[in-house]
């Protein structure tokens, strides 16, 4: 119930990123002043002053179409402007017609004065503020040197007395209701502030990071890559020499394109340039290219690599993401296992998802880096085989993974290994002629 009230009340008010807070504010209280005139209307009629009420009649149609001009025209200055007009003049004919002083126009002069601080841009305080002041000065001078100007238009003597209760109750709700509403915008933006502010406190303390790994981690390969170079050639090496150098350079090339490749799709992931194309895959199919380079690199190492993936699971996904996801977890598994050890890969479903696990009978990870293994660290890691890692991968795979709709977590032992779960949203196989993908994806997943 109240989630489709405030649903209601952000329509009538507008959405935020469709209006400022100024335009939200005038559109409230004038939402507010045209129930409070809603009320008035009857009340005034029942009590014997017609003319008042066809008066407020009046006031409530001008508000009703300020409202409009800027809720739907998005006119705000306009709006303001006529609103403050219209309202000056009507105070002054209310002032009139309903007593002068020994009604309860003087309350309404000081509501009109709230709401126009409440509405009016800053700048325009110096001529509406004084505006009100003045008015109601001249009025009561006015009054006071003329005093057969202004009558006594309430009929009976009861009626001025109900008069004055019921104005000054529905003064205080309007005045709640307005003062109320500018407050919890208030908190709303001031939360708003803060999250931005935590957030790009956040997003600056990790460029830092990234640019400290860049500084070590990218000026070491690129040296000992030169170094290697120079090695073959200004020196006579034998076949044996050459071939180790040539496989330790060939190593701390891959490291580094990967390192590179991480930095490049994670910058380029926090400046919001991905864009995620989901489509209906077969899991096996779009992997096969990336097992098949990564065998051959673990192969290099020494390691079994085995996939079990059952060719009938397709996943809804992103091609490019997923080879990247499974190729840098896969990669972080060979990297910290032993020579002789084994890094398996399968696939179930259930549930109406797909759920990868990678694992290996590694170093594991220890207890004390488990919590923020996911996020970016300047602490450089090792490998079994003295691989130095930048601590990218796994943040950009938990970031490419949630973009497609997924999960990943792992478990891990220290000593023992670690296993490594993605999951993401398993569908039916591709759609044949006449079945667009769009209507596949929207279809309920059907797990084996």
């Amino acid at each position: 119930m109240n989630y489709k009230v405030n649903a209601l009340w952000n329509k009538l008010i507008g959405d935020k990123p469709d209006f400022a807070l100024e335009g939200r504010i005038f559109h409230s209280v004038c939402i507010i002043v045209m129930f409070g005139l809603a009320l008035n209307i009857p009340f005034n009629y029942i009590i014997g002053l017609p003319k008042l009420a066809g008066l407020m009649f009046v006031v409530l149609l001008v508000v009703a179409a300020a409202y409009y001009v800027s809720r739907f025209y998005k006119m705000l200055s306009l709006a303001i402007v006529a609103f403050q007009v219209i309202n000056t003049f009507m105070l002054i004919a209310n002032y009139y017609d309903n007593s002068g002083l020994n009604g309860p126009t003087f309350a309404i002069f000081l509501l009109s004065f709230i709401i126009a601080v409440s509405i009016i841009p800053q700048r325009q305080y110096a001529i509406w503020l004084p505006l009100n002041i003045l008015v109601i000065l001249l009025l009561i001078y006015w009054e006071a040197t003329h005093p057969d100007w202004i009558k006594d238009t309430y009929p009976y003597k009861n009626s001025r007395f109900a008069d004055f209760g019921y104005s000054y109750i529905i003064i205080a709700g309007l005045i709640f209701f307005i003062i109320a509403f500018i407050r919890s915008a208030y908190h709303q933006e001031r939360r708003r502030a803060e999250y931005e502010a935590s957030e790009l406190a956040a997003s600056n303390e990790t460029k830092n990071k990234l640019l400290s790994i860049l500084a070590h981690d990218l000026k070491e390969p690129l040296a000992s890559v030169q170094g290697f170079l120079e090695l073959l050639t200004y020196y006579k090496l034998d076949e044996t020499e050459r071939r180790n150098i040539e496989n330790e350079l060939l190593n701390r090339t891959r490291d580094t394109t990967q390192m590179l490749g991480n930095v490049l799709s994670w910058t380029k992931s926090q400046m919001g340039g991905v864009q995620v194309q989901l489509m209906p895959l077969q899991l096996r199919h779009t992997l096969a290219g990336t097992l098949q380079l990564l065998k051959s690199i673990s192969v290099e190492k020494q390691i079994e690599l085995q996939d079990d993936i059952d060719e009938a699971i397709w996943v809804a996904a992103d091609p490019d993401m997923l080879q990247l996801v499974v190729r840098n977890v896969v990669m972080n598994a060979i990297k910290f296992t032993f020579p002789g050890g084994k890094v398996t890969i399968n696939a179930t479903t259930g549930n109406g998802k797909c759920t990868i696990a990678i694992t290996d009978n590694g170093t594991g990870i220890p207890a004390e880096k488990q919590a923020k293994l996911f996020s970016v660290s300047e602490q450089v890691t090792y490998g079994t085989g003295k691989e130095k890692g930048a601590g990218l991968g796994l943040v950009l795979c938990k970031n490419f993974v949630e973009l497609q709709g997924g999960n990943i977590w792992f478990k891990s032992e220290p000593g023992v290994g670690s296993t490594f779960f993605i999951s993401l949203n398993y569908c039916q196989p591709a759609p044949t002629a006449g079945n667009s993908p769009e209507l596949l994806m929207q279809s309920p997943a059907k797990p084996v």
